[in-house]
């Protein structure tokens, strides 16, 4: 097998902020331009093993914290260690400040426009990311505080923000391609809402194997 090859960090200046890379700033673009709160590297915390981490972002609003991680870049042992430990552990009902604890999302680089050119990017792709621990992400908008977010398929399905109901609203995996991703934050001509118009598929179509 070939491994990707490590692609340096080139550190870029975005909203006054110096990020250690483009890919950084390109996720703070991105979500700057869906009104999503957001604090970079707001903490140093000690992980049980002891090992100390500053994770790239966290999303007051939404109990969220997302790494990013470029290609090449394999080391999730601390951004799985961190969504471990700040996850649900309620006995029973989950009585956490955000439904299932904090969620830890890794930010990945963005999946390019399937098309008539395969293989060409457009200027602006769409967001990819992972979960490192637990069932996974899908974003979705609740339509009762506008706010897009993650969140996992453990119940209660409710927004993290409000609190409200999102078993009814559209629901995307980043393979869907259709939550749109900024890039090359010099030339921001154009923003887009996240997720971008498409056919979703609701609380009620989600994967079995997410349900809990």
């Amino acid at each position: 097998m070939t491994e990707e090859p490590t692609i340096e960090a080139v550190p870029t200046e975005y909203a006054g902020i110096t990020f250690r890379s483009r890919l950084e700033a390109d996720w703070a673009a991105t979500l700057n331009a869906n009104n999503i709160k957001w604090a970079y590297e707001p903490e140093t915390i000690t992980l049980p093993s002891g090992t100390v981490y500053i994770p790239d972002f966290w999303l007051p609003e939404l109990g969220t914290w997302i790494e990013v991680k470029g290609p090449g870049i394999p080391r999730v042992e601390k951004t799985i260690e961190l969504a471990q430990t700040r996850a649900c552990h309620c006995d029973g009902n989950c009585t956490c400040q955000w439904a299932g604890g904090e969620l830890v999302i890794l930010g990945r680089t963005s999946l390019p426009t399937v098309g008539p050119t395969p293989g060409r990017r457009p200027p602006y792709g769409y967001a990819n990311w992972e979960t490192p621990h637990g069932p996974s992400a899908y974003c979705v908008t609740c339509l009762h505080c506008i706010r897009t977010q993650w969140i996992t398929l453990r119940r209660p399905w409710r927004c993290r923000a409000c609190k409200r109901s999102v078993e009814k609203q559209p629901a995307y995996r980043a393979v869907d391609r259709q939550v749109r991703f900024v890039e090359g934050i010099a030339g921001l001509g154009g923003l887009f809402a996240m997720p971008d118009l498409g056919t979703p598929f609701t609380a009620n179509e989600w994967p079995i194997e997410d349900r809990e």
